[in-house]
């Protein structure tokens, strides 16, 4: 295999196991830990923790496009494995590689946070093989393993989940439930093949960008309590409101126009949204 074929093959499985999703789990398990009881965190615990995340992570992106396939050969033929840059068979034995990985790196930080990373895990297994097909029951399951990091840091810190780590998981669970929803606006043509009964599928287009936007609202009204609560510095403020207006021009958005490309966009700018969101509680969670 020349250099170029290798170069080309190793840039297809990074698209496979989408690195920059990892990355984001980390800082979501950094912001557990931020705020947990006890802010306990070492350097080697840090370590193992960013292989868990980047590693699971990876796995589950991969499994996922291995049972997307089909799908993704309609929606996103340019995806390796639709494309023929990685083999079904590859990526298999690919995400198999990197759970292991992952799970090994939990087992040498706790034994609470191996069983948190198996269930975690367990789950993406579980959506992407068959909880899927049932719409939004599954894009509730995705919306567990967002927030799982959350809590994964706090297990990790304290060995339990305190309240203030509960309402963030819970403002993130919100605002990606909704992500998904609106997610599916875009993906029904491909959905189509493989049967999932997604919102928009089911209930159409109109209903399900309500539905998403009325979940990205839920999320902007609940941002202040962080605050109320005393969880959070004023600075966690500024950011959170360039937060709250992204989600809420989105909602705009997507209910005026619930189109496959007006989906697209908003879904992607879910993702800005949420990293903002990610900053504010970094940011106001310092003294």
């Amino acid at each position: 295999m020349s250099k170029k074929n290798s170069f080309g093959k190793l840039i297809a499985y990074a698209k496979l196991m989408r690195p920059q999703n990892g990355i984001m789990m980390f800082i979501a398990v950094l912001v557990g830990v931020l705020f947990s009881e006890s802010r306990s965190m070492t350097v080697y615990q840090a370590s193992l923790a960013f292989l868990t995340a980047f590693f699971l992570s990876g796995s589950s992106m991969a499994i996922n496009d291995y049972f997307d396939r089909h799908v993704d050969a309609v929606n996103s033929p340019s995806r390796p494995i639709p494309s023929g840059r990685v083999s079904p068979k590859d990526a298999i034995v690919f995400s198999i590689i990197l759970g292991a990985l992952g799970l090994v790196a939990a087992a040498f930080t706790s034994h609470i946070c191996l069983a948190f990373a198996t269930l975690a895990y367990a789950s993406a297994i579980l959506y992407n093989s068959s909880v899927k097909m049932s719409g939004l029951p599954g894009n509730m399951l995705v919306s567990f393993n967002v927030v799982a990091p959350f809590i994964y840091g706090s297990l990790m810190s304290d060995g339990t989940v305190g309240a203030k780590v509960l309402i963030f998981a819970l403002l993130a669970f919100l605002a990606n439930t909704g992500r998904e929803v609106i997610k599916g606006i875009s993906d029904v043509k491909g959905d189509a093949l493989r049967g999932v009964r997604s919102v928009a599928r089911s209930m159409g287009e109109k209903r399900a960008a309500i539905l998403g936007a009325g979940l990205y609202i839920s999320a902007v009204c609940l941002s202040p309590l962080p605050y109320v609560l005393g969880y959070v510095s004023f600075l966690y403020i500024p950011a959170v409101l360039v937060c709250d207006a992204g989600f809420i021009y989105s909602s705009v958005s997507i209910v005026k126009s619930p189109s496959k490309e007006n989906a697209i966009k908003v879904k992607n700018y879910s993702l800005l949204w949420m990293f903002i969101a990610l900053l504010s509680f970094i940011i106001g969670g310092f003294p």
